[in-house]
């Protein structure tokens, strides 16, 4: 699998990639001494879009390991 595809070998469509980029930056972002108001909220986004692109198979995460 690269980045280019899904986790079937599908190449991604851009909704995909755009997904997966924000899926990325949020993950990114719980790495940062965010306040606890802003690291919950990224949580309760990332747990959200985490079922998205678990759905899609773009990717498969263990979420609880980052606190989700």
């Amino acid at each position: 699998m690269s980045d280019a595809t899904d986790l079937l070998g599908t190449p991604l469509t851009d909704d995909e990639r755009a997904l997966l980029a924000s899926y990325d930056g949020l993950r990114a972002l719980l790495r940062t001494d965010l306040a606890p108001c802003a690291a919950a909220g990224v949580r309760a986004a990332l747990a959200h879009l985490g079922v998205v692109v678990t759905d899609l198979g773009l990717r498969y995460d263990h979420l609880l390991d980052d606190g989700v």
